[in-house]
């Protein structure tokens, strides 16, 4: 690892001092930080619930993702959801702790939806 990875309750966190998009006065790093500091605050509130997540990348616009990418630790609670647009299961992610939270936050997630029903 570089000076710039580290890992966090067992996640490896890479890139970290990466600007977070293309213009952000904010790394990577800084996300992290932030998800970790609140993380008593804000898993209370998306515990339970199939979520679906904004994410950030340089030389990208941002965009939504609910299904779980192949990649995603086979630690991550997931759900399967029906979408009817789509006809075809979606496998959401259940936030529930902090690993997953530091995880979703090393995929450069800015913003969270959970949705009402658990």
């Amino acid at each position: 690892m570089t000076g710039a990875d580290e890992t966090r309750d067992g996640v490896p966190l890479t890139n970290l001092d990466q600007p977070l998009f293309d213009g952000a006065d904010a790394t990577k790093r800084d996300l992290v930080d932030y998800l970790d500091a609140v993380r008593d605050r804000i898993l209370p509130h998306l515990r339970g619930r199939p979520l679906s997540v904004v994410r950030v990348r340089p030389g990208q616009p941002p965009f939504m993702q609910k299904n779980l990418p192949r990649y995603t630790p086979d630690w991550v609670r997931r759900t399967p959801v029906w979408a009817e647009a789509s006809r075809r299961e979606i496998s959401y992610a259940l936030c529930d702790d902090r690993r997953t939270l530091l995880w979703f936050a090393n995929q450069r997630a800015v913003e969270y939806h959970p949705t009402l029903t658990t």
